[in-house]
Order: C-alpha cells, then sequence, then structure tokens
C-alpha cells in the first residue's frame, strides 16, 4: 500500500488512545504517513501536512490556548485538528474563537479520519457536544443560589404542566381562562423570585430551549460555500420544527405545523433564488434586493397554498393563490428586520464579514453562526408578515381557516381575539417598545434552533433609525433620556434626605428620648432614697 503525496500527519498525544488512532490511520484505504510525539519536540522541517492534538485530559483554558498559539508559531500554515477529551468543561463560546481548522468533541475514530480529510481537503470542521449544566457559568453556590434554583424548578414544572394542558383542544373557555391567568401568575412569581435574590432571569426561551450539538462542516473556505451551508443548516431545521411555542410571533403560531413548515421552505427556496441572481449581477444589488422582496413574498405565498388549488369561497370555486395574492398587502417591510444584504455581498465579493465591529473570515464559525441568525431572522419576519395576512383573509373565508389555521381559531371569536391582541400588540410595540429598542441600540432577532423559534436580543447600532423616528415616538426615548439624566439627582436627593432623617433620629430624637429616660430613672432613684424604710415605720 503507498501512501500518496501530500498525506502527512502530526499526531499530537500519546498511551494505547493515540497509538490505537495512528494505527488505523495508517490502515485505512487512504493512509496517512503518521508521524507520533507527545510533545514540542517536532521538527518542523521534517514537514507535516496536517496537525492532529489528541487531548488527553482538560487543562486550564489559559494553558491549552497558550499552547495552541505555540503550535501555531511553530506551525504557521499547517491545519490543526484538535480533539477534546471527555468532560472538559469548556465553554462554547470561548472553543469557537479559538484559531484552529478542526474541533471535534469526544469524537469517535472515524469521525476523526472524516475531519481529516475536509480538513486535508482545504475545509473545516466544528463538532461540538450539547453544553451541559456544568458547562455554564454558576453566579452562586451559596444558600441562595439553592433556594432560588429550587423555586424556579417548582414554577417551571407548573407551567409546563399547564402548558401542555393549553395545547389540548378542545378545551373550555373558562379553564383556559382560569390556566393563563394562573401561568401569569407563576411567571410574575419568577421574576419576583430573581429580583429578590438579585439574580437577572434567564430568557424564558434559552431557558427551556433543549440543548443540541453543533456541527458545521464545509468543503472549503469560500464565501459562497459558507452561504450554501448556511441554507442546508436552515432547510435541516425548517424540517425539524415542532409545535407551536409561545413567542412574540402571533401569526405564525395560528398556522397549522405544517403550513408553516411549508412557508418557511417556500421562503428559503426563493430567498436561494435570489442570491443567485445578485450572484450573477452584484451591481445592481442594493435596487435588486429591495424591489425583489415584495414578488418574492408573493410567490412564497402561492407556493404554500400550491399552485393550481382551488377552494369554494361564496359558492364559487375559487383559484386559491391568485385570490390570496390580489387581496393581500405584501408590499409592506418590517421595520425591524436586520439589513442582510451587507453580509451576502460580503460573502458573494469574498470580503470578510463586519461583525461586532470587528472583520472575520467567513468560515470562522462566528461568522457563520452570526450570518445563519440573521437568514433565519430574515425567513422568520417574512413569514409573520405573510402569516398576518392569511389571518385578514381567513376573517371573510370561512373556508380558508380549515386549511391553514389551528383548530382553535376555526371560530369567529376566536379568531377575531387573535388579530386584536395582534394589532394590539403592534401598535405597542410601533409606539413604545420600538422606540426604546431604537435608544437603546437593541434589536431582537429570530432563529430557529432545536425544533423551535428562538428569540435573541443582540446590540445593533441603530443611530440612523433614531433619527428617523416620528416625533411621538421620540417623546418615549426623550422620557427615558430624562430619567436617566435625573436619576443620579434623584438618588442623591434621596442619600441626602436619608442621611438627614438619620442625624435627626440618632442625635436630635434620640437624644432626646434618652434625656427624658435619664430624667425618669434618675426621678425612680431618688423616690426609692426618700421612701421610709420598714424599721421607721414601725417607730
Amino acid at each position: 500500500m503507498t501512501v500518496q503525496p501530500g498525506r502527512r500527519l502530526l499526531l499530537i498525544g500519546s498511551g494505547w488512545g493515540a497509538e490505537s488512532l495512528s494505527r488505523q490511520l495508517r490502515e485505512q484505504t487512504n493512509p496517512w504517513q503518521v508521524t507520533a510525539c507527545s510533545g514540542r519536540q517536532a521538527n518542523p522541517t521534517a514537514g507535516a501536512d496536517l496537525l492532529l492534538w489528541l487531548l488527553q485530559e482538560a487543562i486550564e483554558p489559559n494553558a491549552l490556548d497558550h499552547e495552541l498559539g505555540l503550535w501555531r508559531q511553530q506551525w504557521p500554515q499547517t491545519p490543526l485538528l484538535l480533539v477534546l477529551p471527555a468532560q472538559h468543561r469548556y465553554k462554547r463560546q470561548w472553543l469557537l474563537e479559538r484559531s484552529v481548522e478542526g474541533l471535534l468533541d469526544q469524537p469517535a475514530a472515524d469521525a476523526i479520519a472524516e475531519a481529516l480529510e475536509v480538513l486535508a481537503a482545504g475545509g473545516r470542521v466544528i463538532e461540538l457536544q450539547p453544553e451541559t449544566t456544568s458547562q455554564h457559568q454558576r453566579r452562586g453556590q451559596g444558600l441562595g443560589h439553592r433556594l432560588l434554583c429550587s423555586g424556579v424548578d417548582q414554577i417551571e414544572r407548573e407551567l409546563e404542566q399547564i402548558n401542555a394542558v393549553l395545547q389540548l383542544a378542545p378545551i373550555h373557555p373558562l379553564q383556559r381562562f382560569v390556566l393563563e391567568g394562573r401561568r401569569r401568575e407563576l411567571r410574575m412569581a419568577r421574576e419576583v423570585l430573581h429580583l429578590l435574590w438579585g439574580q437577572e432571569p434567564i430568557p424564558q426561551a434559552q431557558a427551556s430551549a433543549p440543548a443540541e450539538p453543533l456541527q458545521i462542516v464545509l468543503a472549503n473556505r469560500k464565501g459562497l460555500t459558507v452561504l450554501h451551508t448556511v441554507e442546508e443548516r436552515l432547510a435541516h431545521a425548517v424540517a425539524s420544527l415542532d409545535e407551536a411555542q409561545p413567542s412574540p410571533l402571533l401569526a405564525l403560531e395560528a398556522l397549522l405545523p405544517d403550513r408553516r413548515r411549508q412557508l418557511f421552505e417556500a421562503l428559503l427556496l426563493e430567498f436561494r433564488l435570489l442570491v443567485e441572481r445578485l450572484q450573477a449581477d452584484p451591481t445592481v444589488a442594493s435596487s435588486l434586493w429591495s424591489g425583489q422582496q415584495p414578488l418574492l413574498r408573493e410567490r412564497a405565498l402561492q407556493q404554500l397554498v400550491g399552485a393550481y388549488t382551488q377552494l369554494p369561497r361564496e359558492g364559487a370555486l375559487v383559484h386559491l393563490g391568485d385570490a390570496l395574492v390580489s387581496s393581500s398587502d405584501l408590499q409592506q417591510e418590517d421595520p425591524e428586520l436586520a439589513d442582510l444584504l451587507p453580509s451576502l455581498l460580503a460573502l458573494i465579493e469574498g470580503r470578510p464579514l463586519l461583525i461586532d465591529g470587528g472583520l472575520q473570515a467567513p468560515d470562522e464559525p462566528a461568522a457563520l453562526l452570526h450570518l445563519q441568525r440573521l437568514v433565519s431572522n430574515w425567513l422568520i419576519r417574512n413569514g409573520e408578515l405573510i402569516s398576518r395576512e392569511l389571518l385578514n383573509n381567513c376573517s371573510g373565508w370561512p373556508e380558508l381557516r380549515r386549511a391553514v389555521l389551528l383548530p382553535d381559531l376555526l371560530a369567529t371569536r376566536q379568531l377575531d381575539q387573535l388579530r386584536n391582541r395582534i394589532n394590539s400588540a403592534e401598535r405597542w410595540h410601533t409606539l413604545v417598545e420600538r422606540p426604546l429598542a431604537i435608544y437603546e441600540s437593541r434589536r431582537l432577532l429570530f432563529d430557529i434552533q432545536a425544533g423551535r423559534v428562538e428569540p435573541t436580543m443582540v446590540c445593533d447600532l441603530r443611530d440612523a433609525e433614531l433619527r428617523q423616528l416620528s416625533w411621538w415616538q421620540q417623546a418615549f426615548t426623550l422620557l427615558l433620556e430624562a430619567r436617566d439624566a435625573l436619576a443620579p439627582q434623584v438618588e442623591l436627593l434621596i442619600n441626602r434626605v436619608g442621611g438627614l432623617m438619620v442625624l435627626l433620629l440618632t442625635r436630635v430624637v434620640g437624644r432626646a428620648i434618652g434625656l427624658v429616660g435619664r430624667g425618669v430613672m434618675q426621678g425612680l432613684g431618688q423616690g426609692l432614697q426618700n421612701a421610709p424604710s420598714s424599721g421607721d415605720q414601725r417607730s
């Protein structure tokens, strides 16, 4: 068996695990020329096409980072595959920031061989196991922390039971009203617990989201490959969507689960077609992107209901797709939608992405996850816009409700209540929440993770949007600014008044009470001294 050129591997590790892996890599169909060493005593002049560091036991993060830096200095152009041991307790975010081309968490030997093939072809591999409780940062382990965890766990268990009952259909309206009230009480009690013990509550979506592994496999490091990988990951995430979960997306929650998945799949297909057009002519990307958004939503709506589907309406068969498109207003844009076009153009033109004020290569895990979050947010927010138009059409088309809505919304009253909730929430968001979020440089992004839609609040500079707000929206930001400006003065005034009250109580009132008490005691003492004794009384 001959070893092909360019198949030299430097295996860093010792023990039976390294010996077994070295033997397996030498004996496979396309073998590697393996050179084993237990430290940095390897000679760089000998040459190696790949580095495989088999970490036998976990070391301190600072020591691991230092060792990785030394290996980079010694082998600057050689890809490095780091294999982590069991129960390493390294945080996922910290691992993703390390400068390694491959990162495997407790893999099998076959997984290591496959990762080496990807790295040899110029790709990148990241496979991390789900994070456990021990890997998360714990703020306190004292009595208060244990009491907090115990109370929150009890509340979470009862909330899960209530949510399970509320998802049953049908359910009596009075019982639903009582259960929803109990659910609001439990959520408020959870917030009070966090307030009492001085710890910020974990967002409900993050607290209840199940842990899932992270797997990123890039055939090469080009920007378009990263974009195709993001599309494949989102297609897999959309296919695994579960039942509707409580979230701010009220219109999407009203759709049947199959319809919701079909809507996301249609939007993702239209997104791919639009990216291909952008790739063909990047010079008109801005006008093409903005001009195609309404048409994209129209085509996605037609694909959702079917190209040739007909449905009865007022006694006559109507072409469903054309009827929905003609009666829907899909020209509007979501003002909270993050701008995705700059990231797409950076990938198409092979430029690094601007993330959190720094440039990162497209193949970096942080860049890929950031792009996936932006594309997922684009899918979900456009899906919410289309779902709202579907709800509006369902209000005057009873036959359409059975085709797209949940069974609980077939009644006219339930549907009207949901539409009123959506309208009220939209007005409150437009008038209050959005101006405050813009002023505080916050943006809410939605991502599809672990079979559900997860909201995430990120920091985003939005000064240009702040200047475009109307005067009544800016009034709320002025109130917030006035509160921030007056808070130090009010706090100082309260401290001064509190200090004055302490002075009055201790120095004036307390001294006066002490003098009165002393006088009373002296009076009692003199009275006892002047009282006649029993012998004097007998005489």
